[in-house]
């Protein structure tokens, strides 16, 4: 990152077990490293690969259920001159024993306070799924405490704040209104439905149990999430949807264009909730050019 890497401050270890991570994918070699300024580091944030020279910061904000190692991959295709910023939530990987944020606004808080006297230039924001709100009001709090705001919001697999209709979320508080919890086995069949867990987690169930909580707490906040008509953002808002995701329909994720002051666009790509694993190129070059440049204009992929 121009002008701050000696704040970065090293990690060795990407997870706490050193082997796997809670959400069943193996731990990078290269070192990882959590992002600071002055003497005390954040683990709210996690840079794997840094870059020096950067010309641009990409932050991203993981899905509901997901964690910083989801979006190593990501971050290792990003062109040599954007530098990607990871928002670890609590209750995972190296937080794994904190405690997991009860709503989208403590989140939103945590990577606020982690955020604003630390980035080097104007970012942009790049939220899949539940990533996309908490961006959102990320977004909102720079803007109105006067920082540094993103220029950008994608906002990827994600309805419009006010237009949700919680289908992933449907059932993730006490079954038929009663007070007993939803079962375990339905929650992680939630998320396993959608993907966004790392290859072979499925037949590592104690790892599951480990993250559960986190699972838990993310759907709640999701659930009790509500914002007004009216809420929006100073920055353009692209927007990133499959043709095949059957939780995030395209006129919900269109109506993020009633969010911003600014300009909106859509992408619509072939595939599920989950369209960019693997990184196609398609969407790595649409990403890469969303973050240098405005990209007007609806298209099918």
């Amino acid at each position: 990152m121009s002008g701050a890497d000696e704040s970065h401050c090293p990690d060795e270890s990407h997870c706490p077990d050193g082997d796997h991570c809670p959400d069943g994918g193996p731990a990078p070699t290269a070192p990882v490293r959590f992002l600071a300024a002055g003497p005390a580091p954040t683990t709210w944030i996690r840079c794997f690969h840094p870059k020096p020279a950067a010309r641009y910061t990409l932050v991203c904000f993981p899905h509901a259920g997901g964690s910083a190692s989801y979006y190593f991959d990501l971050s290792a295709a990003l062109d040599a001159d954007i530098e990607m910023l990871v928002v670890q939530y609590p209750g995972r990987e190296n937080r794994l024993f904190e405690e997991p944020a009860g709503s989208v606004a403590a989140l939103a808080d945590g990577v606020y306070q982690a955020l604003r006297t630390r980035l080097p230039r104007r970012p942009a924001f790049f939220g899949h799924s539940m990533g996309g709100l908490i961006g959102f009001e990320v977004a909102r709090r720079l803007e109105a405490a006067g920082g540094t705001a993103p220029h950008l919001l994608v906002a990827s697999a994600s309805s419009a704040p006010s237009v949700r209709t919680d289908r992933l979320t449907a059932g993730a508080g006490a079954p038929h209104g009663g007070t007993e919890p939803e079962p375990d086995e339905a929650v992680l069949a939630r998320i396993m439905g959608l993907g966004g867990t790392r290859d072979g987690v499925s037949g590592h169930p104690e790892l599951m149990q480990l993250v559960l909580p986190a699972i838990r707490g993310d759907l709640r906040a999701l659930a009790e999430y509500r914002v007004d008509a009216g809420a929006v953002v100073g920055c353009p808002v692209t927007v990133f949807v499959a043709d095949g995701d059957h939780d995030v329909p395209l006129a919900e994720a269109g109506a993020w264009g009633a969010h911003t002051t600014a300009d909106a666009d859509v992408h619509v790509f072939e595939g599920d909730h989950f369209y960019f694993s693997g990184n196609p190129p398609k969407f790595l070059e649409l990403l890469q050019d969303a973050v240098r440049h405005s990209h007007p204009g609806t298209q099918l992929i």
